[in-house]
């Protein structure tokens, strides 16, 4: 047998890691001395620890270490969730990474142009008026879509309309869809819009519409209440102003 220090420097770790795992039930020692209150470990119980550094390395919380030892979790379905979080994590670290990178100087007005919003077919949520619960709106129409087998023809979209009301105005999210003529379902088209692709990514598309209003008022455009915005999956939105006849 070994002692505590003898075993943290097998093991490579610190006498508080070896309290601590013992403490949370994870690594206990194979004998205390009653007289002296000296921890004893066997060599066996190397693979266990190295069992554990491993799983601290990939970012497992000592609770699902300790279900996984216990047999009360499975090793892989963890781990799965693991990557799974990491590739999210990465995914946003990436986004933002864009965004912050992003200079304004790479959109200007000449990207505005004149255009009609494209006809499609949406499975919509009406819902809220809280830009903030858009991930929930979005969320429901791609469960829907799986739940009813309907295939997915394009990128999300919201529109917004009734902006001239001052205490509240409508916020529909829609999702294209193809060969579907189930409940619930409306035809989008807009004839006459002025249009940006904006790349700035979605939590600066405010500067896509300061862009759209200026350029309105200097070619003496008069936009109607009503927006569409596409956010599509290269983090680029595009919006629309409908516009008056």
């Amino acid at each position: 047998m070994y002692t505590r220090g003898q075993f943290a420097v097998m093991g490579s770790v610190g006498i508080k890691a070896l309290r601590l795992y013992h403490e949370e039930g994870l690594l206990v020692p194979a004998y205390i001395n009653k007289e002296n209150g000296y921890h004893f470990y066997e060599e066996k119980q190397l693979a266990v620890l190295q069992k554990i550094k491993n799983y601290r390395k990939i970012g497992m919380s000592l609770f699902e270490i300790r279900q996984i030892l216990d047999g009360m979790a499975d090793e892989a379905e963890i781990i799965e969730s693991k990557i799974n979080e990491t590739d999210r994590l990465l995914s946003e670290m990436k986004a933002y990474k864009k965004e912050t990178e992003y200079d304004d100087t790479e959109t200007n007005a000449e990207q505005i142009d004149c255009k009609p919003f494209g006809k499609c077919r949406c499975i919509f949520v009406r819902e809220n008026t809280e830009r903030e619960n858009l991930g929930m709106s979005v969320g429901k129409l791609y469960e829907r879509a799986a739940r009813e087998g309907i295939t997915i023809a394009g990128a999300h979209f919201v529109i917004f309309d009734k902006l001239d009301t001052d205490d509240s105005f409508n916020m529909t999210t829609f999702l294209p869809v193809s060969n579907y003529t189930g409940e619930n379902v409306l035809e989008v088209y807009e004839e006459n819009c002025i249009h940006i692709n904006f790349k700035g990514g979605f939590s600066k598309v405010s500067k896509a519409h300061q862009m759209l209003r200026k350029y309105a008022e200097e070619n003496s455009i008069k936009p109607t209440e009503r927006i569409y915005e596409v956010y599509n999956k290269d983090m680029s939105v595009d919006v629309y102003y409908s516009k008056r006849h």
